[in-house]
């Protein structure tokens, strides 16, 4: 629903041109679900060669997507904001091409879902060359950018904790066992920060010399993919589907379920211990980790420099389980950090590596969100909806915030309803 028919619908006149100027979302999903699908797994499946297939994509971008007017490739969202220290309002857009985040798309796809996920992409943007006219062409391409806008990369951009309640510690709200991952993780990590070596303030064998902070346990992949409501039929489990099936295709995930992927976020093979300022650039995608030709070794690739203070030597990093290097009795009580809790008496089995799947599917996201623009696009959307952290914190998919869009619209108008009322 967009604000011109909530508007309606409430007897408001509202002047506020729609939030979101482009096709929705839900419209976007509904033609991928029921037309392009098909056609997309009949072309995966044929003989044609991967070369051709995104050779085909590429020259359909370029000579039929790119070639249509700005705003049916352009994905924008509309709000106010204050002019000046009066408080006068001014309404602003901030956008993003669908043609970039395309492109973004075939040029990572490799990389986290090899020639499979690369052959996903490719049909998919070629399925829509298979309408009947040029503007229906035009037509699929954006409903295509808009699903993959608005249930992989949003996703992957939204967060389910607030800015002061990072996905820092797997344990909370999560129980012993949640408590439990979150200290493997930290000891198989050796209390320090993979990226700086910071040391964690509650290390239990501390060195001398080396810089001591409160450590987060960072999930790799975001805790929003594995938050849902149960109840098929809603909106966030249908949105949640659409997302799998589209990490499913385009990666190599290895989770079948919604179910499946939820309980996997929450295992050590999801996590990394990093101190605050590099958790939140890794968060905001600002870095990643390049796979190189060793197991579980990395290279270190910076998007935007902002905020992360220690680099690693020879720009690598390397993951290995350190958990047998303390005892139990090495962590035997609580501490401040929350990093560092109770351990059980018994030796506990190796803790597992970060799995290079999940760092590879985080690389390739940071590489989309970077090329194509969309990353600016989602910080500045989110942003502007900040003020109202705790419903947005709560927003695990797109439909959700275009719900939160809608209340805004119809709180502001209500707003501006009374404000004339008292002028005149």
């Amino acid at each position: 629903m967009s604000s011109h028919q909530l508007s309606a619908s409430t007897g408001i006149d509202s002047t506020t041109p729609p939030p979101l100027t482009s096709l929705s979302s839900e419209a976007s999903v509904k033609l991928y679900e029921e037309q392009l699908k098909p056609k997309i797994n009949t072309i995966k499946s044929s003989n044609a060669s991967l070369p051709s297939l995104v050779d085909a994509a590429e020259k359909i971008i370029r000579e039929v997507f790119q070639a249509a007017p700005d705003p049916m490739r352009t994905f924008t969202f509309t709000h106010k904001k204050p002019e000046d220290q009066d408080h006068y309002e001014i309404l602003t857009s901030i956008s993003v091409h669908l043609d970039k985040v395309m492109l973004a798309m075939l040029a990572y796809a490799q990389e986290c879902g090899g020639e499979s996920g690369k052959r996903y992409v490719a049909a998919a943007i070629v399925s829509c060359s298979k309408e009947d006219s040029d503007a229906d062409v035009v037509g699929a391409l954006a409903a295509l950018g808009t699903t993959w806008l608005t249930h992989l990369l949003f996703v992957f951009k939204t967060r389910t904790q607030t800015i002061d309640q990072p996905s820092t510690h797997f344990s909370q709200g999560g129980g012993s066992r949640k408590r439990s991952v979150a200290q493997n993780v930290i000891k198989r990590d050796r209390y320090e920060c993979v990226l700086t070596g910071t040391q964690d303030v509650a290390h239990p064998k501390p060195v001398a010399g080396i810089y001591t902070a409160r450590l987060y346990i960072t999930h790799i992949l975001q805790r929003a993919l594995g938050e849902f409501d149960t109840d098929q039929n809603s909106d966030s489990y249908k949105s949640a589907a659409t997302t799998l099936d589209i990490l499913s295709n385009f990666t190599r995930l290895p989770a079948q379920t919604l179910e499946e992927l939820s309980v996997h976020l929450d295992e050590p093979s999801n996590g990394m211990t990093l101190q605050s300022d590099a958790h939140y650039a890794f968060e905001r995608f600002d870095w990643c980790l390049k796979q190189t030709m060793e197991t579980h070794v990395y290279d270190f690739k910076i998007f935007q420099d902002r905020g992360i203070l220690r680099k690693p030597d020879d720009n690598r990093i390397t993951f290995a389980d350190h958990s047998d290097d303390f005892s139990d009795s090495d962590s035997d009580s609580d501490s401040d950090s929350g990093s560092t809790l109770k351990l059980d008496s018994k030796r506990k089995p190796p803790v597992d590596l970060p799995n290079p799947i999940y760092i590879q599917i985080h690389a390739a996201i940071a590489g989309i969100l970077n090329m194509s623009g969309a990353g600016r696009f989602l910080d500045a959307l989110l942003d502007t909806y900040r003020e109202d952290e705790d419903r947005l914190c709560a927003v695990r998919c797109w439909p959700e915030l275009e719900r939160l869009m809608e209340e805004q619209v119809l709180r502001d108008a209500v707003t501006e309803a009374f404000r004339m009322a008292n002028v005149y």
